[in-house]
């Protein structure tokens, strides 16, 4: 029996580790990794799972990879884009490097990988995008500008999309593990196996499931308030908005 094809990345660790143990013997799964001897050994025991070496910050290098693993396996049907930064620190404390790589692993590379898979998920009219997210962009901490604003522009990148392949049976939504322990957040509360259950609900939605929406724990919460009453081009709002000039 042939698998399906699933992309992961970042998978040396935490969540993206947990997972492809998790749905290894479901899927093919091709995992990107910085860190390649560390997952070869973590992974040894499994045999539907191929690895990939490479930094997804570096955008020529994410690229020629991507031209590996569609030639030799084809353009997967599956993606979760896993891999994170978290740099913390106050605006005033933050390098402008701090700034860029955080917006180049959390945001640049998922937006360029999708673009990479969604042309051969629209042929096929399937797709299903799990793009991990974090609360922190709605919660937006002090001390984390860098990690919030990034995965802020991947939730907007998420929903848009969604948005523009509505139409098809192409899924594309946003998933936060929770509190979960991983090499950014070795402290957390949680193993990240407690978002498993989430994954497999947004990897087996049916062709009228929701898509563009933010998932939690096998909770869906809203990533914006309720805007009924706003006339963007009018320039007008109802009464049930507080009005202050």
């Amino acid at each position: 029996m042939t698998l399906p094809t699933l992309l992961i990345t970042g998978v040396s660790s935490g969540v993206g580790l947990s997972l492809v143990r998790h749905l290894s013997d479901r899927f093919h799964v091709i995992g990107l990794v910085r860190k390649l001897d560390a997952a070869r050994e973590s992974f040894k025991d499994l045999a539907h799972v191929s690895l990939y070496q490479v930094d997804v910050a570096d955008q020529a290098a994410l690229s020629a990879r991507l031209d590996e693993i569609l030639s030799r396996h084809g353009s997967p049907s599956y993606l979760i884009n896993n891999a994170g930064v978290n740099i913390a620190g106050s605006l005033e404390q933050l390098q402008r490097s701090d700034l860029e790589l955080s917006l180049a692993v959390n945001f640049l590379a998922p937006a360029l990988i999708m673009k990479r898979l969604l042309p051969a998920m629209k042929a096929s009219n399937f797709g299903r995008i799990i793009n991990i997210t974090s609360g922190a962009p709605l919660n937006c901490f002090a001390g984390y500008a860098a990690y919030s604003a990034s995965k802020a522009a991947l939730n907007a990148l998420t929903v848009t999309a969604a948005r523009e392949h509505e139409t098809l049976n192409i899924k594309i939504n946003l998933m936060s593990p929770g509190p979960v322990r991983s090499n950014m957040a070795p402290n957390a509360p949680m193993d990240p196996s407690v978002c498993h259950p989430t994954v497999d609900y947004l990897l087996n939605l049916p062709a009228d499931g929701p898509t563009g929406r933010f998932f939690w724990l096998g909770y869906e919460i809203p990533l914006a308030p309720d805007l009924e009453g706003v006339q963007w081009l009018e320039g007008k709002a109802s009464d049930r908005f507080r009005k202050v000039l």
